[in-house]
């Protein structure tokens, strides 16, 4: 009687209804694939030199565990698809709302206020808050002396409509430094992409910003 080769039903491939639509091997997929091939293995294995019970188990034990992996996959991705809809969902309730987004220029329609915010992360004399028209004429100065540490807000007065740079710098005993200024103003539009990282704000005046480059969501003007 001629040996038959142990191994040749672990060469079978899985049938087209055991691959996920990803390219995987799905978790029923395997737990089918297993018993086709245990079965397999016990038809065509060799009588003179049976496989031994053991070897079995240790194959169960290693689907079982590959089962185990691709469930977890599988939750796991459903958990970040239902986040990135949450977040998404979130980020188009911020329409109305005010937020501070990192920039210098901003471009008002009509005659407003010039709202924005600093962040300080060490203690200086004062803060030097500058407003340039479109021709690079100084239309405003705030000064702020012995600021708090941490998130410092300015208001200039309503301006004419037109197009306005801010720069900021921080005083300490004789030297300054610039720093960069955070500019509010009310989302008008969410546009949501593929994922949380496509979710893109319009904000009022400063163009379009990605929702995880906004500062906060603005607080009232501090006086």
């Amino acid at each position: 009687m001629s040996a038959v080769d142990n191994n040749s039903a672990v060469r079978n491939t899985p049938s087209s209804d055991q691959i996920a639509s990803n390219g995987k091997t799905d978790a029923a997929g395997l737990s089918s694939m297993f018993l086709e091939l245990l079965v397999a293995q016990i038809s065509n294995q060799n009588p003179l030199n049976p496989m031994d019970g053991t070897e079995y188990v240790s194959q169960l034990a290693e689907f079982s565990s590959v089962e185990s992996l691709e469930n977890l996959n599988i939750q796991s991705g459903q958990q970040i698809k239902y986040m990135q809809s949450m977040q998404a969902m979130e980020a188009t309730r911020l329409v109305g709302q005010k937020v501070d987004v990192k920039a210098d220029t901003v471009s008002l329609e009509q005659d407003d206020t010039v709202e924005g915010a600093i962040n300080l992360g060490a203690k200086v004399d004062r803060v030097v808050v500058r407003l340039y028209d479109s021709k690079g004429t100084l239309a405003d100065e705030i000064t702020l002396d012995n600021p708090a540490i941490g998130t410092v807000r300015f208001a200039f007065p309503e301006q004419q409509a037109g197009a306005y740079s801010i720069q900021a710098e921080v005083q300490l005993n004789n030297s300054k430094q610039q720093v960069p200024t955070y500019l509010t103003n009310e989302v008008e539009r969410v546009s949501v992409g593929t994922g949380p990282d496509d979710i893109i704000l319009q904000v009022n005046g400063l163009g379009n910003h990605y929702l995880f480059d906004i500062n906060q969501l603005s607080k009232a003007t501090q006086s």
